[in-house]
Formats: C-alpha cells, sequence, structure tokens
C-alpha cells in the first residue's frame, strides 16, 4: 500500500469531518448571499486627504523635518555659502537660491511625496477596512455552519465509538 493510502486512512475522520463542516459553510455562505441577498462589496475608502496647496506652512514642516534636513546634513547650504557669499560675495544671490530652493523642495513635497504617501495610507486603511468587513460579512454563516456542525459532529463520534 502506497503512504499516502496509509495515511488517508489513518486520518479518515478528520478528513471527513473536515469536508463536511467545509461543505455545511459553503452552503451557509450560499445562502447567505443569493438567498437573503447578503453581498459584500470591496470598497475604496479615502479617510485620510491631501493639504491644499494654499497650507505651505504644513508643507514647508514637511520640508524642513525631511528633505531640507537631508539637505542641511550633507552640508548642502555650507557649500552653497562658501560658493556664493565667499567667492562671489553676494548674499543676496544666497538668500535667494536658499529661497528658490526651499520652494522647489515644497513643490517636490506638494506635487509627488505627499499625494504618494497619503495614497499608500488610504490604500493601507482601505484594505484594513474591507478585510474587517469581509470578517464581519462570514460571521453569520459560519455561526450557521457551527451550529449545524457541532451536533452531527457529536454524533457522527457516537456511532464511531
Amino acid at each position: 500500500m502506497l503512504w499516502y493510502k496509509k495515511v488517508l486512512l489513518k486520518q479518515k475522520k478528520e478528513i471527513v469531518s473536515s469536508a463536511i463542516f467545509t461543505i455545511i459553510f459553503a452552503l451557509a455562505l450560499l445562502l447567505w448571499h443569493f438567498y437573503l441577498g447578503k453581498n459584500f462589496i470591496w470598497q475604496k475608502i479615502e479617510p485620510i486627504s491631501t493639504p491644499g496647496f494654499f497650507e505651505r506652512a504644513v508643507y514647508s514642516a514637511l520640508v524642513f523635518i525631511t528633505l531640507g534636513a537631508l539637505l542641511y546634513w550633507i552640508k548642502f547650504y555650507r557649500f552653497l555659502h562658501y560658493l556664493i557669499v565667499r567667492k562671489l560675495g553676494d548674499w543676496r544671490l544666497y538668500r535667494d537660491t536658499k529661497n528658490l530652493i526651499w520652494g522647489s523642495l515644497i513643490l517636490i513635497m506638494y506635487i509627488w511625496i505627499v499625494p504618494f504617501v497619503v495614497d499608500l495610507l488610504n490604500s493601507s486603511l482601505s484594505f484594513i477596512f474591507n478585510i474587517y468587513g469581509i470578517i464581519l460579512y462570514m460571521l453569520p454563516p459560519l455561526g450557521i455552519s457551527l451550529i449545524i456542525f457541532i451536533p452531527f459532529a457529536f454524533f457522527i463520534k457516537k456511532i464511531q465509538v
């Protein structure tokens, strides 16, 4: 006798009871969906919205703690100061260049980074919300299946003993 036949014969009770529970659960889901008309629909929710462009303080703060901090950490402003102020001797050009860089970083934050992060967070929250919804959708059929299967399992156990 092949090894899988031995295993199947040895685990026959568990296999049969698992198959019966699966069939009862599938029938309860079909009843729940088709007869009672309960449907589960995957929904895309967007609880987080991107701040508008005129909330400049938000974007400026985000630039300050992300890209601006990176430029400060790699000592870009020190290099810019050396290049423009010490070599060219023009403070106004230095301030204008810093303002142009800061405005460009705010625009990059507004156009690409914040929408990407907000979309990522909304997608994650939408996924969690839908998983929670499908669990709630499946609880009544699961309860019905357990109510039907438990007495059946005890009955089968008494017959086989």
